[in-house]
C-alpha cells in the first residue's frame, strides 16, 4: 500500500533503454575520442576506453556520438591512433614499445639509414619483437612516435 509506488519507480529506473546504434565514420570517432579526452578528468588515461584487444569501448562515446557505432573501432594504447583494422594498433603498440626499449639500450632510434631515415628497421628490433609487422612503420620526425603514415618527402 505505502511502498508500492516506490517499488514501481525503482523498477522504472532499473529498466534502461538500449543505446541507439549509429553509423559513425572514422573521423567522427576520432572527434568523439578527442572530445571525450578534453572533457574527462585529467587523472584518467585515454587507455581506459580501450579494451584488451584494442577495441574502443563505445559505451564511453555514446553521449558524443548519439549512440553506439555500428562497427568496432580500434585504438593504439601507445600512440592513440584510431583504426578500423584491428591489426594496425596491435602491431603499432608492439613496435612502439620495441623502439622505446631500443632507444634506452643504444641511445639511437631504430631507423633505416639513407633515404628511408624515418622507416623503422625491423632488423634492429629483432630482439625486441616476437613477430614482424606485415607493413612498414615509420617514426614521426616531430614526436618520434610510431605511425603507419609515410613522412612527407623532404625538399
Amino acid at each position: 500500500m505505502f511502498g508500492k509506488k516506490r517499488k514501481e519507480r525503482k523498477k522504472d529506473k532499473s529498466i534502461e533503454k538500449e543505446p541507439e546504434i549509429v553509423e559513425a565514420s572514422l573521423e567522427e570517432v576520432r572527434k568523439a575520442v578527442n572530445y571525450y579526452a578534453e572533457k574527462s578528468d585529467n587523472r584518467l588515461s585515454l587507455r581506459t576506453i580501450v579494451k584488451q584487444n584494442n577495441e574502443i569501448d563505445a559505451e564511453f562515446l555514446i553521449s558524443y556520438l548519439g549512440g553506439v557505432p555500428d562497427r568496432p573501432f580500434y585504438m593504439s594504447k601507445e600512440t592513440y591512433e584510431i583504426f578500423e583494422d584491428p591489426e594496425m594498433p596491435y602491431h603499432i603498440d608492439r613496435v612502439q614499445i620495441a623502439c622505446d626499449k631500443y632507444l634506452m639500450e643504444t641511445g639511437e632510434y631504430p631507423c633505416m639509414s639513407g633515404e628511408d631515415a624515418e622507416k623503422v628497421s625491423y632488423f634492429k628490433l629483432q630482439h625486441h619483437l616476437r613477430e614482424t609487422p606485415p607493413f612498414d612503420l615509420y617514426l614521426d620526425p616531430k614526436d618520434r612516435m610510431v605511425t603507419h603514415r609515410k613522412p612527407a618527402e623532404k625538399q
